[in-house]
């Protein structure tokens, strides 16, 4: 077994995504050999794609007990299988009905934060939780992607020799980062205090844009870009939409080297947001459809969204521009729909046997989510100049719709605008580049102002709630200390060091809150633009009545999560007391 001091031997970069997950890897004696893993099982054939299904279904029962059936695409299949049995068994007033299972989908979408955007996440059944269910579901696709690498490599790769890099959203809060990295663990695929197995490398979180950046331009020496150039990398994914701005800085082309231009920012306006538009635009059309589905087999709804996945991935192209797309209906559907406007004295249609779109239908289903991809483009390039290239990548990007709508809109404004080939497995590529070439990102710019919770001497116009006395003297107990201003240009190793110290002597710990806010200069850590994000407590009882101790505490806010560092003086003996990832505490609905 590998120990921690060891060197990796293969890098895999974990894509986990609101609809479907995949991964990339490498060997670090090849660096230039990168493979994406097709190999999913598939229901019903269709050609390879890089992804599986992000999905899970568990046997019945509550969260705590209930065993895990299968997941990935054969999760939706026996689901499907079971819920027909139980319609079935239902529509022949059977007593004791089967009990059907739970099946999960898009749970990713609960680690958003609820100001990015209304989630489409359903809300899980009792005794399930959002870190179970993505545990549950990285386990299964540790499982197999080791299965790969020991076929590929051999038997001494192991789960220790691996250099995990998972891949987020940079809209995600710092809190569903670290919570990424405890379900990693959880899984056993990164060691922990609990476990002894899993790898002892620590987890690179990769942001979802930077990778896919990274990834065009690996596979695009064409563009030949030269220092000063600026892009726009949109991931546009079942679910999330990252929007980063990029300078480029190398030197050469196979020196990658960039660095941020603005704060990337983002949305909840991907391809799944337009599968719930469509689903909402067909119970309109057919008003009886919920009840038939009640009574009937789910195998139709199931057919229908395989259907429309068809016609969602042409819509927009050349050959079907001013085209009608039709849905073929069971004659069982049909019958009822007529029976149904009948009663209601509705006017009778022509035909009940196939569901018209039209190319109206198809802009109501796709111009919400679209338009709004759209507005993210345009605000991000208006708080910059000169951006050469728009690359658009992830599983929405294959929409010929979307791409054309984006030209449209942006072909005055940019030089050039592309998706490249195989745009689902830019951001799982990218984030191997990434591994292989850790000083790639030389700098971010900050999304919000970050600071510590100080209490220091009052002043007129002070909140009089948030004050108290210490030895007579009158304090402010909610003041902003600000440690990095939303906006701020920080490089990725950079961190900013300020001495903090306890009000008193016989203090026995010292505990210090971090909060970050969008005010770019809040003066107080309450308010409706204030968030906690960690606490942290420092141990100074040794102190007590000797000196005033003080802690010097170092934040790197240019990396990929912040990370926090403190040392603590004038206690006779220094020493490092924290060296951590916030926010340090998990606690809260997710767990």
């Amino acid at each position: 077994m590998a120990g921690s001091s060891s060197e990796s031997r293969v890098v895999v970069g974990l894509d986990f995504g609101t609809t479907y997950s995949g991964f990339a890897y490498a060997h670090k004696s090849k660096t230039n050999d990168i493979y994406t893993y097709y190999n999913w099982p598939r229901v019903g054939g269709g050609k390879p794609y890089c992804k599986t299904l992000t999905a899970l279904y568990y046997e019945p029962g509550d969260g705590s007990v209930a065993n895990q059936k299968s997941w990935g695409h054969l999760a939706l299949t026996d689901y499907v299988k079971d819920l027909a049995h139980f319609q079935k068994m239902k529509a022949r007033s059977q007593v004791d009905l089967p009990a059907l299972g739970t099946f999960a989908i898009r749970f990713k979408l609960h680690l958003a934060d609820k100001d990015v955007g209304e989630s489409s996440a359903a809300n899980l059944p009792p005794g399930f939780t959002v870190a179970r269910v993505i545990t549950d579901y990285l386990r299964n696709l540790g499982t197999t992607i080791m299965r790969e690498l020991v076929t590929k490599y051999g038997q001494h790769v192991t789960v220790e020799s691996v250099q995990w890099c998972i891949t987020v959203p940079s809209i995600w809060s710092n809190k569903a980062k670290l919570l990424m990295q405890k379900c990693m663990m959880q899984a056993g695929l990164l060691k922990s205090a609990d476990s002894p197995g899993g790898s002892p490398h620590p987890l690179s979180i990769v942001l979802e844009p930077e990778a896919a950046s990274c990834y065009c331009h690996h596979n695009m020496p064409e563009l030949n870009l030269q220092q000063g150039d600026r892009i726009l990398v949109a991931d546009i994914g079942g679910g999330t939409t990252d929007i980063v701005v990029q300078e480029w800085i190398g030197k050469s082309y196979e020196n990658y080297s960039v660095k941020e231009v603005t704060c990337s920012s983002g949305g909840l306006c991907g391809g799944t947001y337009v599968d719930e538009n469509f689903k909402r635009l067909v119970h309109a059309k057919i008003p009886c459809l919920r009840q038939f589905t009640d009574k009937n087999s789910s195998s139709f709804m199931t057919n229908v969204l395989k259907k429309w996945e068809e016609i969602k991935c042409s819509f927009g192209d050349v050959l079907t521009i001013g085209e009608d797309f039709e849905i073929s209906l069971p004659p069982a559907l049909a019958k009822e729909w007529q029976a149904f406007d009948e009663e209601k004295g509705f006017r009778v249609r022509d035909q009940y046997d196939e569901l018209s779109l039209t190319h109206s239908d198809m802009k109501y289903i796709f111009d919400p989510v679209v338009d709004k991809n759209l507005e993210l483009i345009a605000h991000q390039l208006g708080q910059t100049t000169d951006v050469k290239v728009i690359f658009v990548v992830g599983g929405f990007a294959g929409s010929p719709y979307l791409m054309t709508r984006i030209k449209d809109r942006f072909k005055g404004e940019v030089e050039r605008i592309i998706s490249p080939v195989n745009p689902g497995s830019a951001v799982c590529q990218g984030a191997v580049l990434l591994a292989l070439n850790p000083t790639g990102i030389v700098s971010r710019v900050a999304k919000k102002t970050y600071g510590f919770k100080v209490s220091r001497n009052f002043q007129p116009g002070d909140p009089e709630e948030h004050s108290s006395l210490v030895g007579g003297v009158k304090k402010c107990d909610v003041s902003f200390m600000t440690f990095l201003k939303k906006g701020d240009t920080v490089d990725v190793d950079q961190c900013v060091t300020k001495k903090l110290t306890p009000l008193t002597s016989k203090q026995r710990s010292l505990r210090l809150t971090l909060f970050s806010s969008d005010d770019p200069s809040p003066q107080y850590t309450v308010g409706p633009s204030v968030k906690e994000e960690a606490s942290l407590v420092f141990d100074i009882k040794e102190s007590v009545g000797v000196t005033l101790p003080s802690i010097n505490v170092s934040l790197y806010f240019g990396r990929s999560t912040i990370e926090v560092q403190a040392v603590k003086e004038n206690s006779g003996n220094p020493d490092r007391v924290h060296q951590l990832q916030v926010p340090v505490d998990f606690s809260g609905d997710w767990v």
